[in-house]
């Protein structure tokens, strides 16, 4: 069986699920803080309060979300130009998100939107015209039963829920938390990118830590032709930490502000299925996870290892399934989301070795080292200081527990999980101090 890229393919309509995400969390947090402190938010002369009567009204003691007694939701997270752009209603990118409430474990599928398949009812297509075909032929349903239909095809899995968001909604979304700051790696310099009458605008960036506004993150996050997909989608994860900590910035009172704007953001361009009890209720597992949530991503693509292959539809550059169809993709996803194919994989493990002696050398030599054991080494370098010992500093990822065990045992590092942010390049920077022997 192979396995992809975690981090490839994290498309713009994340970006919008993880705001909603937070706003409720923050939302349901704000009112829970001022019941803690003895005031209330809303005081409508009932006991309990306005929260208490608010869910018990809701039902949110009792009622559950589809799938969540038998232990998993599945979401499907859907992303389209919408109105005053060229093809409004191509989906330019799909998320199917399988939750697991009992593990807490949330997995991100990205689909690419060249994939050609049968859409049903209408023959073979991209999938991204899946949605605006139900749409404007007004099919029973609508496009998103049609798109849902095609998705199914494609992860094997029943989908429960769908939200969908359009660019505007994004823009207004970073707009609303007063911008986002993120670390440029290298000038970016688009001469492709589109405008708004069909035609191609500059879009320029330099490197380095850069403020953007909504517009402007928009395009970070969409920019591909003079680069590559999957240099979008690093920028993609980059944007999706920046603004939460954008939100997170604000405290209470101003996350409460943005609350109250995404109400308006979300009645002019989402769609979803969901009632508002879902989304409390969304809000409130939130809550009870608080920081012990896992987010995993996966994606497929072309590689040798990405279940997909290229091919030419009438001079249609299209994406297909290796060997005719969907079963590997299938048995790929279920092996996920059930856990049983979460099986080490080295070479998608990317160090970084920076020196910390003076010992000229040191970083390529452990770096050899660790390819020949099957790991990636994306970088070698000196590190900015000196030091006596050795650390890895790592993301926190229960799917790594061999690397760490390896690095500990092995090698005598000092592992500290949680120091690296889950859309950074890195599984680890190790840090070779004077302690640190190769021999």
């Amino acid at each position: 069986m192979k396995k992809i890229f975690k981090w490839w393919y994290v498309p713009v309509v994340f970006l919008a699920g993880v705001i909603f995400l937070y706003a409720g969390l923050v939302g349901y947090r704000i009112v829970s803080s001022s019941e803690a402190n003895g005031t209330e938010l809303v005081d409508n002369g009932d006991n309990g309060g306005f929260w208490s009567n608010f869910t018990s009204t809701l039902g949110l003691g009792s009622r559950k979300l589809r799938g969540e007694r038998e232990g998993r939701v599945n979401v499907l997270l859907v992303g389209i130009p919408g109105e005053n752009n060229l093809g409004p209603d191509l989906t330019d990118s799909l998320v199917f998100a399988s939750i697991d409430v009992k593990e807490k474990v949330v997995s991100m599928f990205s689909i690419p939107r060249d994939l050609y398949l049968e859409v049903p009812g209408f023959g073979y297509s991209k999938i991204n015209s899946a949605y605006s075909l139900g749409k404007n032929y007004q099919v029973a349903g609508g496009g998103m039963d049609v798109l849902i239909d095609t998705v199914t095809q494609v992860v094997g899995q029943d989908i429960d829920y769908y939200v969908k968001i359009d660019f505007d909604g994004f823009v207004e979304v970073v707009d609303s938390l007063g911008g986002i700051d993120v670390v440029v790696d290298e000038d970016i310099y688009d001469y492709l990118y589109p405008d708004e009458y069909g035609g191609y605008q500059i879009f320029a960036l330099e490197a380095g830590t850069q403020h953007l506004d909504g517009e402007t993150a928009l395009k970070f996050v969409r920019s591909r032709q003079t680069t590559s997909d999957f240099d979008r989608s690093k920028r993609q994860q980059k944007t999706i930490m920046a603004m939460r900590d954008a939100f997170l910035d604000k405290g209470l009172v101003g996350g409460a502000k943005i609350v109250i704007q995404l109400v308006d953001i979300v009645s002019d361009h989402l769609e979803t299925n969901m009632e508002i009890w879902e989304w409390e209720r969304v809000a409130k597992l939130a809550r009870d996870w608080g920081t012990e949530v896992t987010v995993n991503m996966y994606g497929f693509d072309n590689s040798s290892e990405g279940f997909l292959v290229d091919g030419n539809v009438d001079g249609l550059y299209v994406l297909q399934p290796y060997g005719g169809d969907f079963e590997m993709i299938h048995d790929f996803v279920e092996g996920i989301i059930s856990g049983e194919n979460l099986e080490f994989n080295k070479s998608q493990v990317n160090f970084s070795v920076l020196n910390a002696t003076n010992r000229v050398g040191l970083a390529g030599s452990f770096a050899s080292e660790l390819e020949e054991e099957g790991y990636t080494v994306s970088e070698i370098d000196n590190a900015s200081e000196l030091s006596d010992f050795s650390v890895a500093n790592c993301k926190d990822n229960k799917n790594l527990t061999d690397m760490y065990d390896y690095l500990e045992n092995d090698w005598n590092f000092e592992v500290n999980k949680g120091e690296l942010e889950s859309s950074d390049k890195d599984d680890c920077i190790l840090v070779l101090g004077g302690d640190f022997s190769i021999e």
